[in-house]
């Protein structure tokens, strides 16, 4: 029996949607992309697409990116 979530990410899906767990990996090299100025839906089409109808992975990115633009030229101690 499919439960809510599954059905809710079912009737989301869009062709070519890489899915949550392909964005992971990746989610670094999608935010140096943008904060680069670059376009990172021609690198990663498919997390482009799902960044745009997962609302859970699209806060996820924008967690990420903000933390970047705030953090990114912080050194280690």
């Amino acid at each position: 029996m499919m439960d809510v979530r599954e059905l809710d990410e079912l009737l989301r899906a869009q062709e070519g949607d890489a899915g949550c767990d392909a964005g992971v990996p990746i989610m670094d090299q999608y935010v140096e992309l943008e904060l680069r100025g670059e376009d990172p839906s021609e690198r990663f089409p498919g997390t482009a697409i799902h960044l745009r109808v997962c609302p859970g992975c699209r806060a996820d990115h924008d967690g990420v990116l903000e933390a970047a633009r705030r953090f990114g030229g912080v050194e280690p101690d």
